[in-house]
Order: structure tokens, then sequence, then C-alpha cells
């Protein structure tokens, strides 16, 4: 089979992006990026134009290669509006991996994220450093802040659980989405006061899945009295783990004993092992030193302590101290 080298790239960023250039250094790695000319949309009048205006760089942190900070040296486009009405004359291209105004490509947001879920700020700015990316505790904390809820007061179909903020202190309420589970709210607490008032301006929900937390079900039988509730698959479980665990408490013995694989109505006896007199019979220990297979005597180089060494003179004084 003969393979033939691809120069093809559209897989990393898209079909009309191309890599022309790449440059590593002890630090990092660098990908030049050049756009295609293609049709894009207007943002303020959602019109399409294929009018280039001039060209824009932008340079963006993208997810590592092989543990090595990866930075994109992107040349994009800027078009012109062909609206006459259009208040916006040029707009600038729109990339796909990543938003306006970001410095990051949104696959390293989300793995940013994905990471910090789990640690404290500065443990996943210190664990991300070592796999390439260069970003600080206060970096991650303006990206927590900067993500909003998009709230739905439509919404038909939700789930409802308590989520530990920290836990044992701590705790809030989730609400999400059922047709796609993203997270359209996160209420103060875990009562059902905040969660009466959130249910007031959602009055379409015909179906909620909860917990078992009786304050979740009492605020929905109060506020939507005709919505169907459902304890998820989780809760389920749970609820019949813990009724297994009753049964066998009450129909198990607590102790079982089994020989041969087979249970045993009652106890067995003990039995006491006592090793055999006859093989310690034939043991013989002398001092007799250890031989070669040739017959030879087999010398051992026994290392003894110098006494007399600092070591131990210092040593045996420091007890001397310590007992008086």
């Amino acid at each position: 089979m003969k393979y033939k080298e691809t120069n093809d790239h559209s897989f990393l960023f898209g079909e009309n992006y191309f890599i022309y250039k790449h440059r590593e250094d002890q630090d990092a790695l660098h990908l030049y990026l050049k756009s295609h000319p293609h049709s894009c949309t207007c943002p303020n009048c959602g019109v399409e134009s294929r009018k280039l205006q001039s060209t824009y760089e932008r340079i963006l942190q993208d997810t590592p290669i092989h543990c090595k900070q990866t930075i994109l040296h992107i040349r994009a486009y800027k078009y012109r509006c062909l609206n006459p009405n259009c208040e916006r004359k040029v707009f600038m291209e729109e990339l796909p991996f990543a938003k306006p105004s970001q410095v990051r490509t949104t696959a390293l947001t989300s793995l940013i994220l994905a990471v910090s879920m789990f640690l404290s700020n500065e443990g996943a700015s210190k664990v991300l450093d070592q796999i390439g990316i260069k970003v600080s505790n206060d970096t991650i904390q303006r990206i927590y802040n900067r993500i909003e809820f998009i709230d739905n007061p439509d919404v038909e179909a939700v789930g409802i659980d308590d989520v530990a903020i920290r836990k044992g202190h701590h705790y809030a309420t989730a609400i999400y989405d059922l047709e796609d589970h993203h997270l359209i709210a996160l209420l103060e607490g875990r009562d059902s006061e905040t969660l009466k008032v959130w249910l007031k301006g959602h009055n379409k929900i015909k179906l909620v899945t909860r917990d078992r937390a009786t304050a979740y079900a009492s605020a929905i039988n109060e506020i939507l009295p005709e919505c169907v509730q459902v304890a998820d698959r989780f809760h389920i479980l749970q609820n019949l783990l813990d009724k297994l665990k009753d049964i066998f408490k009450n129909e198990l013995p607590t102790e079982i004993f089994i020989k041969d694989g087979v249970i045993l109505d009652e106890a067995p006896s003990k039995v006491e092992k006592k090793p055999s007199v006859a093989k310690l019979n034939q043991l013989h220990y002398d001092n007799t030193p250890p031989v070669n297979p040739d017959g030879t005597e087999l010398i051992f180089d026994n290392k003894k302590r110098k006494l007399n060494s600092k070591q131990y003179i210092d040593h045996a004084e420091g007890r001397k101290k310590n007992k008086n």
C-alpha cells in the first residue's frame, strides 16, 4: 500500500481555514492560520456578503499539542456589508472556534472549566500549567463569573435536584431543562420557599423529575397542583437499594458459616492445629558453617559496627544527655 502525505487541516479548524506555517520554540508551538475568502453574515442585519474590505489578525491560545502551549496566529478578513440601510458598514469575520474578543479558543475554555470544576482555581492553574495551558487562578474565576444561566419561562419539563456548593454547609437548588439537560436556574438554598417563587413565573411546567426531598414535592403541589412529578432513575435505584438493605437485615442472620461450599446450620467447632512433632524432630540446627557446592566453606562478609567512630560516640553522648 502506498501512503501519500496530506496537507489537509480542515478537520482542525474547518474548511475555511488552513495552516500555512508553524514555528516551535522552547516555550510554545505557534500555528499560523489563513482564512479562505467566503461569504459571511453581517451581525447587525443578517445579510450575507463576500465583498472583502481588509484583513485583521487575532492571536489565540488553543488546546496544547504534546503538552506544549499552542498559540494560533490567525489572519482573517473584514467584510463590507452590502445592505445600504445597515448602520454597520464593515464587520469582522467570526471564527467558528472562538467568540469575538476572546483570547482563547472555545475548546480551551471548555477544557479549563472541566479541570477547574474538581479543583480550586489555584490548583487548577498549576495542573493546567503542567499540560501546556497558561491560565491564572484569577482568569479562571473571571471565566466562571461570565457564565450565565438563560432561564426559559415557557419550559414545560424540568428536573429539580439539590447540589452542594460546600458539602455540609452550603446547598443550592439546580433546575435544568429536560429537553436538552442544560441548566436554566440555580436557586439559593434547598427549601421550598425559593422554589415556590421560581415556579410562580413558570406556570407552563407540566412535568417535573425530582429527588426524594419533601420540600420540593410540597412546593410543586402548592404552586402547580396539576403538574406530574416523577422520581428520577438515580433516586428510584437509591430507594430500591435502601429497601433491599432492610430486607437483608431482617431476613439474613448476622453470621453465616460455609464449609466446602455448604451452608452449616450451626457454628463449626474450633480445631486447634498443632505442629507435627515428627517433622520438628527431623530438623537439626547447629553452628556448622555453610559450604559451597564444591565443599569449601562459604565465607560471609560480616561488617561489624565501628563503635569507636565519631557517629556512634555522638549518639552515645546524646543518649546520656537525654537521660539526665
